[in-house]
């Protein structure tokens, strides 16, 4: 007794001593969570206050009466004292009232904060958020029906009946309730009313079988019918999204494409239930009752109801025909633990004596949820997709800073942004990383000896603009470009004094017009050469002229041939629109890629200007 009290006081002094030390700690953070300090911090000032407050009250009255006696003196001074204090008090009470409202503000916001996260977790428990994803659905229900196919002592063959002398392939119905626990198994519940007939005669496929019945005094033909209504619990495993999901991943990536949404997938289930079945065996010539001697039918009376445990093994497809709904095709075998279906016992050495049935089901399957359910459906949905997305999400990142922090030809431009790879050492490159090229000539600067060339001029290896007649203009601003030699001619490239030569050579005074690749536009930078032209097409009276489009050697002849009369018809359309010259005066003609003049494209693209010559 003396022990147990001992131990008694013990407890309830601990008990008391804890209490109290958890009161003080949810006091203390209850303290530090609203800004202030500790409960004895707090106590302490407390006492301070009141003791102070009686001295100062006592020390503030003798100080009130002579600062009365000494006011008419001090207020000059006090004046002069304020007008220089002002700005420094002014500073003060602003830092003052700064510093008061910052612990109410810790304080408000503490408590905002708390109350915030207590409203968002409550939230969060009683509703997902708007952001995040719709939880699958789980359950569906479903609708079967389909053959029904005897194995049992009285049938005439094992998998597929027969149909003469009577029929063995019957029909059953069910429904089937399906939760789905995660994406690969879940728990179902089936029902189902099924009719299974077999036949017996000397014609039967087997002859161990049928040698075998007929020493046991099946002489003449005979069928059984059992009505069969079973029920169910048995687990289903969604195949498709444990074993296939890799394969998909592989053979999408091989394909350089993304996985697609499933829309097959195989699944099997097993289980156990009950079973309740009438077996009715007669005689196939006229349907009565069997009466052969020496037979012996459990269901003598036609009229017992059997009741035994089954259970079922299930292989099926299903296909997806929409978010909601499903269709399936499934082989079912049901495992009797009896040998009672076919109303005879089968006590054959070396066989499996419970009779068994099959079934052939086609059914549809309903997905079900709510408006806060998502519409797609778990059994759908393989979790580890989202694990290889984000790995080829991964290896493009990875591929991409490969790219960023490399740079295979060291010209300052990483290979992710470097259009050019294969840039010299040494050699000036833009953004992109090509060689600059400042006149756009197709000869970078590093190699180009006239890097300012006229835009569109033909230039030569060496990013010269070419002067076929050497008097010192470019063929690209020269428009009379065959000069004699020693000739003095303007910056246009024409002879100073101003003689026309006669037309002896066609296209003798006219720059050509140039095109972009498969186009017929004019160019804005073409409007000063055309302006050339129509000012000698005006001042040539009475003489005719031909226009000739060409183009590149890319594409067919025939595409070039109409290219070309879109081109030299462009250049005639703008001429005569804009300068009132008379089109009887101007003739089109197309020569396509015929002529090539130059191994580069853009000078092959054209429409020539000549004077036909009478």
């Amino acid at each position: 007794m003396r022990i147990s009290k001992i131990t008694f006081v013990l407890l309830t002094f601990l008990f008391f001593t804890s209490v109290s030390s958890y009161a003080q700690t949810q006091e203390e953070i209850e303290r530090l969570l609203n800004g202030g300090s500790s409960t004895e911090e707090t106590t302490t000032t407390t006492k301070e206050k009141k003791e102070k407050a009686p001295k100062e009250k006592k020390e503030k009255e003798p100080k009130v009466k002579e600062e009365k006696t000494k006011e008419p003196k001090q207020k000059e001074e006090k004046v002069k004292e304020e007008k220089v204090k002002e700005p420094k008090e002014k500073k003060e009470k602003e830092v003052k009232a700064k510093e008061e409202k910052a612990p109410k503000q810790k304080t408000t916001s503490t408590k905002s904060s708390s109350a915030s996260s207590s409203k968002s977790s409550s939230s969060s428990r009683t509703r997902p958020s708007a952001t995040a994803d719709k939880p699958l659905r789980t359950w569906s229900i479903g609708v079967f029906g389909g053959l029904t196919n005897p194995v049992t002592d009285i049938r005439y063959k094992d998998w597929f009946g027969t149909i003469d002398p009577r029929n063995e392939n019957q029909w059953n119905a069910g429904l089937r309730v399906t939760k789905m626990f995660d994406a690969a198994f879940g728990l179902q519940w089936q029902g189902s009313y099924n009719v299974v007939q077999g036949v017996f005669d000397n014609n039967v496929q087997y002859k161990e079988d049928r040698e075998y019945m007929v020493n046991r005094g099946f002489t003449e033909g005979v069928y059984f019918k059992s009505n069969v209504i079973s029920t169910s619990l048995q687990v289903y495993w969604n195949i498709s999204n444990t074993v296939f999901g890799p394969n998909r991943y592989y053979n999408a990536k091989l394909k350089g494409r993304e996985m697609k949404p499933r829309r097959f997938s195989l699944y099997a289930y097993s289980g156990i239930g009950a079973t309740w079945f009438d077996p009715h065996v007669m005689m196939s010539a006229d349907k009565r009752p069997i009466d052969l001697a020496g037979v012996d039918i459990v269901n003598k009376n036609q009229t017992k109801t059997i009741m035994e445990m089954y259970m079922p093994f299930a292989l099926g497809a299903k296909f997806k025909l929409a978010k909601a709904v499903d269709l399936s095709v499934e082989y079912v075998m049901n495992y009797v633990f009896t040998d009672k279906l076919d109303g005879y016992i089968y006590d054959h050495p070396g066989r499996i004596k419970n009779d068994m049935y099959s079934n052939i089901n086609v059914g549809l399957d309903f997905k079900l949820g709510t408006k806060k359910k998502s519409k797609e459906h778990v059994e759908w949905v393989n979790p580890m997709d989202k694990v290889y997305t984000d790995l080829d999400k991964i290896d493009a990142i990875d591929k991409k800073v490969k790219r960023l922090t490399t740079d295979a030809d060291e010209d300052g431009v990483s290979d992710y942004f470097d259009k050019d790879t294969e840039t010299e050492e040494g050699v000036t490159v833009d953004g992109s990383g090509r060689a600059i090229d400042s006149d756009g000539d197709g000869v970078p600067d590093r190699a180009d000896l006239e890097p300012f060339s006229d835009k569109g001029a033909t230039v030569d290896e060496f990013g010269v603009a070419v002067d076929s007649d050497g008097d010192g203009v470019p063929d690209s601003r020269d428009l009379e470009i065959d000069s004699p030699d020693g000739a003095f001619v303007n910056f246009q490239g024409v002879a100073i004094d101003g003689k026309v030569k006669p037309a002896t050579a066609r296209g003798e005074f006219f720059p050509s017009i140039f095109f972009d690749t498969d186009k017929a536009n004019i160019k804005r930078e073409y409007e000063d050469e055309l302006f050339m032209v129509a000012k000698n097409i005006i001042a040539m009276e009475g003489v005719q002229f031909l226009l000739t489009g060409h183009c590149d050697e890319r594409g067919s002849d025939e595409y070039n041939i109409e290219l070309g009369q879109r081109r030299a018809d462009a250049v005639k359309q703008y001429l005569v629109e804009n300068y009132s010259i008379d089109a009887s005066r101007i003739q089109t003609l197309s020569k396509g890629k015929s002529e090539i003049e130059s191994p580069r494209f853009n000078v092959n693209r054209r429409v020539d200007v000549m004077i036909i010559e009478k």
